[in-house]
């Protein structure tokens, strides 16, 4: 459990809080893939890891089964995995919501947030071997994330938020496969900003719909090579 380190707190924190703060620790750590997928969750070793006692750790796992980073399994936790099923759901959702955020910018093109995602990568760092993944995925996410709430539809936004964590996790467990594919990266995310900078709807959407299709393609080949390596 090297991922996580002890709670500080500031203070006596309720049991509640503690689960609450119990689970952004696990969780961050799922995420970041920093506890992969089948990893088991030990209620003893999560505690003594977080420095708390079991309740909120159960607690927490309880939650983390309900957003589907956990599972259980004869009444014990692991890290919930995915497949190529779970990765075309996840892009499916993408291709239905993030062009719906395109659609309602197209609505005033407006020029504020206009200028914002056209030059939303240039102060991005460039990612390229060894490259500084996390940093450029960060970005990466907070693009897309910004795009979704463009429809000004608070329940669509709810509603990616319910997938966002897993969409943060792929996005993680697949950086060490980007590792031939950043330099389409930027340049399907160029091409998105530059349409949008050109307030060009149909370029835009088709730039930003190809970029999604091209990760879902290299996610789904880069888990056959995971589950060959496994297998073999």
């Amino acid at each position: 459990m090297d991922a996580l380190a002890p709670m500080r707190a500031h203070g006596p924190l309720k049991t509640s809080r503690m689960s609450e703060t119990a689970y952004e620790a696990i969780e961050g750590a799922i995420v970041r893939c920093e506890l992969p997928p089948g990893t088991p969750l030990v209620d003893r070793q999560l505690s003594e890891a977080l420095g708390v006692s079991r309740t909120p750790i159960r607690d927490a796992m309880q939650s983390l089964e309900s957003a589907g980073l956990a599972v259980r399994v004869r009444g014990r936790y692991s890290v919930a995995g995915f497949d190529v099923d779970d990765v075309r759901e996840l892009y499916q959702v993408r291709r239905l919501l993030e062009p719906a955020g395109l659609e309602n910018l197209a609505q005033t093109w407006d020029e504020e947030i206009v200028g914002e995602l056209a030059g939303f990568f240039e102060e991005a760092p460039r990612p390229g071997p060894p490259g500084p993944y996390e940093e450029y995925l960060v970005r990466d996410h907070a693009f897309h994330k910004r795009i979704v709430s463009l429809t000004g539809n608070s329940r669509l936004k709810r509603f990616y938020a319910v997938n966002e964590k897993q969409i943060h996790r792929i996005r993680h467990y697949l950086a060490p496969g980007y590792e031939g594919r950043m330099t389409e990266v930027v340049s399907e995310h160029t091409d998105v900003c530059e349409a949008i900078g050109r307030k060009d709807l149909t370029a835009a959407r088709t730039a930003l719909i190809g970029h999604l299709e091209a990760g879902e393609a290299t996610m789904i080949k880069f888990l056959a090579q995971q589950q060959e390596s496994t297998e073999g």
